[in-house]
């Protein structure tokens, strides 16, 4: 191989390495720039995971509250009714032991 030919082949391979460092290091700021993009999804969704989790304890809460909501208006109703059925039982003894008085102090 001529002098020529040699010095031709490096001449072409500083120009290839020289190529080479420039896309890496437009590559490598090209990541830089990237990262905060990154993190600004990753952030995001985790943020959208929080949310979306919290959204579903939430709800299953709720759901949980209605519940014992549902069970404690049921129980509460029917203790009314028992209480109202004994008053009623109690006021109608009560208004016939007053008839009855009253009829034999008539006497």
């Amino acid at each position: 191989m001529s002098r020529q030919a040699l010095l031709e082949k490096i001449k072409k391979a500083e120009t290839a390495a020289a190529s080479d460092i420039e896309a890496a290091e437009k590559e490598q700021v090209s990541a830089r720039n990237k990262v905060p993009i990154d993190q600004d999804n990753l952030m995001k969704k985790a943020k959208d995971s929080a949310v979306s989790k919290s959204q579903k304890e939430i709800d299953a809460a709720r759901t949980e509250v209605e519940s014992q909501k549902s069970e404690i208006l049921k129980k509460g109703k029917k203790n009314n009714s028992d209480m109202k059925k004994k008053a009623d039982g109690k006021v109608d003894a009560a208004a016939d032991k007053f008839i009855k008085e009253f009829l034999e102090s008539l006497s």
